[in-house]
């Protein structure tokens, strides 16, 4: 079984070789235990995510892809990559943030992807039941980035009492608009997200550009005292999953996590 599991976003192309020489070049740079290659794992999603969605998307659904793309040009123009509180089209006005203007991907894609996942019960689901079949007793760490963060924060919420470990989370839509927070499993109750039992570290990093996890960048504030919300400058303002991992704060997050004394 995996020590590290590394949840991506469901729309990340790059294969575990790729994310996992990236962290281990990032836990090397902090002198971090550097797991033997066959003890990381890259949850796939590429076939779940190549099928086809059964159906046209309901009215209900189209609302919450321009409230998610609304949220993310608020936070644009919050934080200076963005002018004008309101936009005919946020997702033509988003191509041009730092965050997007490099991204391989549109954010409407961005968009319609987490409006996937948060209205098909059936892919939700497969999801989740995809990421738990990766972590056991002996995972010491599971890092998610993007949705790849929210997927692993709710399969962190149902896992058995069996498994222990730090939760990283790298520009997740966990610190997204209000409106991915509400429709959360388990539900937020009185304003507060659940803390999964299976966490008993959690450290949490956005970058100064991603504006897909701007809204609420301090998860503390969602979550309740005990994370450890980072703010960082990335190398790159392509924000991507390769960029987050290779940032000083993940590795020293990571190495943290493995180290016998923290657990």
């Amino acid at each position: 079984m995996a020590v590290i599991v590394v949840v991506p976003d469901p729309d990340t192309d790059a294969g575990l070789p790729r994310i996992a020489a990236a962290l281990v070049s990032s836990l090397r740079a902090v002198r971090g235990q550097v797991p033997a290659a066959d003890r990381i794992t890259v949850v796939e999603f590429a076939d779940l995510r190549a099928r086809p969605e059964s159906g046209p998307i309901p009215v209900e659904g189209l609302a919450l892809e321009r409230s998610v793309l609304e949220g993310w040009w608020s936070a644009a123009v919050r934080t200076g990559q963005g002018r004008g509180e309101a936009v005919p089209d946020a997702a033509t006005a988003l191509r041009g943030t730092a965050h997007f203007s490099r991204q391989p991907k549109p954010p409407a894609g961005g968009a319609a992807q987490l409006r996937r996942y948060l209205t098909d019960r059936k892919y939700r689901h497969e999801l989740r039941d995809r990421t738990q079949g990766c972590i056991g007793a002996e995972t010491q760490v599971v890092v998610g980035h993007g949705l790849g963060g929210l997927i692993a924060y709710e399969t962190l919420c149902a896992v058995s009492d069996s498994v222990a470990v730090t939760l990283v989370t790298l520009g997740p839509a966990l610190c997204g608009p209000r409106v991915v927070f509400d429709l959360l499993e388990p539900p937020p109750r009185n304003n507060q997200g659940d803390w999964p039992a299976a966490v008993r570290h959690w450290f949490n990093i956005v970058a100064q550009t991603d504006v897909t996890a701007l809204s609420r960048p301090q998860l503390t504030a969602r979550f309740g005292p005990g994370i450890e919300d980072l703010m960082i400058e990335p190398r790159s303002v392509t924000d991507s999953l390769s960029t987050y991992l290779l940032d000083r704060s993940t590795g020293l997050a990571v190495a943290t996590g493995l180290s016998a004394e923290f657990r």
